[in-house]
């Protein structure tokens, strides 16, 4: 087999099993990238929903707080009945907290925290309440709104404590996030680059094929070659179509026939030798 067919059939082959590999490996790339942005981007939707749900704990905790004191000052009905509702929402609250962050043991620790001062600080006391109905005055107003301040600054260090830790991680999953965008990005480009070198190899492939498969006219007489309608010598043919240089030698037959004729013009006479 000569070396160009050799060269041709290697580089068919090449250019008809490239694609398949890279087509793989460029999907397990956008797998991979598409799967670590929704991951970070999950994060930080998860931890901006952590970050909500503190504050609206804290809005009920200040409501459950507010609406104890009324009650233990005046022993109003109302009161008692908006007291029950927001510590409703707040144990609804803190379950919900403690479903989102299950997997982390400094806020599990702060949410047990909280749930201690909730049931030591906001629980009402039967003997308080007793006390209250019958004694009522500036004291003991006095008295439930410090006690409620002082209530409340504690519950205000565990939230705030666990909105720290949930801000750190937040950063950490911004940074993430945005780390996997460029990746992403940077990706894509390769793909894309990847995917025209992929094209432009396949053309190169084609069009060399195309130059195979045309049928190439010769002179029976002269053995020169037709070429974009001109009469070329072969050796100029292969130059122009291929980039083949050419060069030239002398066949056995030729330099036999040639040694032949050199002979019979050197016999006397100038005469050739029979047949």
């Amino acid at each position: 087999m000569k070396p160009i067919q050799r060269a041709n059939k290697v580089l068919f082959f090449v250019g008809m099993c490239f694609p398949l590999p890279a087509l793989i490996v460029m999907s397990w790339l956008v797998h991979q990238t598409t799967g670590q942005f929704r991951d970070s981007f999950f994060q930080v939707g998860h931890t901006y929903k952590v970050l909500n749900l503190v504050q609206q704990t804290q809005f009920h905790l200040l409501d459950a707080e507010t609406e104890r004191r009324g009650y233990l000052l005046t022993g109003g009905n109302d009161y008692l009945n908006s007291y029950g509702r927001a510590m409703a929402a707040v144990r609804n609250d803190i379950d919900q907290l403690k479903s989102l962050v299950r997997a982390r043991a400094g806020q599990q620790t702060n949410i047990l925290a909280l749930q201690n001062l909730i049931t030591e600080r906001l629980g009402i006391n039967p003997d308080t309440i007793a006390g209250s109905k019958v004694n009522v005055h500036e004291a003991l107003a006095i008295a439930l709104t410090d006690e409620g301040k002082n209530t409340m600054e504690k519950i205000g260090r565990v939230l705030f404590q666990m909105g720290q830790e949930e801000e750190y991680s937040l950063n950490i999953n911004q940074q993430r996030a945005e780390a996997d965008s460029i990746s992403s990005q940077i990706t894509s480009v390769v793909l894309i680059g990847t995917v025209v070198m992929v094209l432009m190899f396949i053309i190169i492939i084609l069009r060399r094929l195309e130059k195979l498969q045309q049928v190439v006219t010769i002179c029976a007489w002269t053995g020169q070659v037709k070429y974009e309608g001109q009469w070329i010598r072969l050796d100029e043919y292969l130059q122009r179509q291929f980039g083949l240089s050419v060069s030239h030698g002398l066949s056995k037959e030729a330099a036999e026939k040639m040694i032949a004729e050199m002979k019979g013009f050197n016999r006397p006479g100038g005469e050739r030798p029979p047949g």
